[in-house]
């Protein structure tokens, strides 16, 4: 482990011990040799008024500073303060920019934030595709509301059964020629008749089976819309191909 580390270590034990000042002067310190933690750890310590007096100018110029050397904590924090005009003019381009730069460093909670911002309008599917994709890195990576969001990521794969030879020997465009006919017949007319949808987002067979579907219209941002349907779409699949398929649906 490296002085600097070393040193961070110290200051974030004394920030945890309520030790403000000590973690102050340490992070002060490092900041002035251009760690970009300790600049980060200063925009927070700025933000919340922890040890200092509440300054959210100075939290985001610590942001700021961080950012330069792309520290994905503190591109979320600026994301933040101007997705909500903490400190600064809501600005939502500059909320997008600096989500997707920590994102990038797939953080945890700036892959849920803005998962919700791009999936709010499900009318381009390729901004759904983004948002799908940032929605389920945070689910894997243990977001609990992530996990609530995306349909799937609880469900087991059953890799023992009986592999359906006649399905996967299929050419790709054939296999999702089957796919998108069972999801016509079978699962929008229930769903358009309560005035949604669902699109196919992706699919892959290599090399393993998996889909990823968003829901539409009325269904889409359902908090039970990713659970309510769920069985019924991965039955309805299971029956074309075999158990052995992984599904996700937002």
């Amino acid at each position: 482990m490296s002085n600097t580390n070393i040193t961070n270590f110290a200051a974030l034990k004394a920030y945890r011990a309520r030790d403000y000042n000590t973690a102050l002067q340490i992070w002060k310190h490092l900041a002035s040799y251009d760690d970009d933690q300790a600049m980060t750890n200063l925009g927070l310590m700025y933000l919340k008024g922890e040890g200092v007096t509440k300054n959210l100018q100075t939290a985001h110029e610590y942001f700021l500073k961080g950012a330069k050397f792309d520290n994905d904590s503190a591109n979320y924090n600026l994301a933040l303060m101007y997705q909500s005009a903490i400190g600064v003019v809501e600005d939502m381009e500059k909320a997008l920019y600096y989500f997707r730069k920590a994102t990038a460093k797939n953080h945890q909670n700036a892959n849920f934030r803005l998962a919700l911002l791009l999936l709010k309008d499900r009318t381009n599917l390729e901004t759904v595709k983004e948002g799908f994709d940032c929605m389920l890195r945070a689910a894997l990576d243990g977001h609990p509301v992530a996990q609530t969001q995306m349909g799937g990521v609880d469900k087991p794969v059953n890799d023992n059964c009986e592999p359906n030879v006649q399905f996967r020997t299929k050419s790709y465009e054939e296999q999702m020629a089957l796919v998108d006919d069972a999801l016509d017949r079978y699962i929008k007319p229930i769903l358009i008749k309560d005035g949604g949808n669902i699109t196919v987002l992706q699919y892959k067979n290599e090399p393993n089976i998996e889909l990823r579907l968003a829901y539409l219209g009325n269904c889409a941002g359902c908090s039970l819309g990713a659970t309510s349907t769920y069985e019924l779409i991965k039955t309805t699949l299971s029956q074309v191909i075999d158990e052995n398929i992984r599904i996700y649906i937002i």
